[in-house]
């Protein structure tokens, strides 16, 4: 099932990249994205009903947040005007120390202050101890949430999300957007 019009979007992207390169490069995200971004048109909308109980549920981790592992993953391209559309596996018993932050599209102060603010994993952890859920996968997917290029996450990244919490056997999946 197609849900994005992927044609649409390219034919109509790069006019719009032209128009918004300026504000772009000078970090003027409103402004660039006012000047008609093709938003994505989704003229289906997926339901897949949720069929077991949570204390039955495996649950993955997806943030948008731009987390990586400072010592042993590259950071996401914050500085690139269209974004990174690429993604970091993060397992969820990494220190806190270990994270670096690569999206300077929203203020860091909230998630410096708490990690679990975008990266809830001893929250998870809580749940399953307590049996509320069954299990929690034990590594997160994490992306940064600014990317201009809408055909990339929809047919790199999304697809990507899709494999690695099918392999993990996940029966659903928080996202915290940022």
């Amino acid at each position: 099932m197609q849900i994005m019009d992927v044609a649409s979007f390219r034919s109509e992207y790069p006019a719009w990249l032209e128009r918004a390169k300026l504000a772009l490069d000078e970090k003027r995200w409103k402004e660039a994205f006012a000047l008609g971004y093709p938003y994505p048109r989704n003229e289906q909308i997926p339901w897949a009903p949720f069929k077991k109980s949570l204390p039955e549920a495996r649950l993955g981790l997806l943030t948008t947040a731009g987390l990586y592992l400072v010592l042993r993953q590259t950071a996401f391209d914050a500085f690139h005007p269209e974004g990174d559309w690429g993604h970091r596996l993060i397992p969820l018993d990494a220190p806190a120390s270990a994270f670096g932050i690569a999206h300077d599209h929203y203020d860091h102060s909230s998630a410096l202050a708490d990690l679990n603010t975008v990266f809830p994993a001893g929250p998870l952890r809580e749940l399953a101890s307590a049996g509320l859920v069954r299990e929690v996968l034990p590594v997160a997917f994490s992306i940064s949430g600014y990317c201009t290029r809408a055909d990339r996450i929809a047919e790199e990244t999304a697809p990507e999300a899709v494999r690695f919490f099918r392999e993990g056997a996940v029966d659903a999946v928080l996202l915290v957007p940022v």
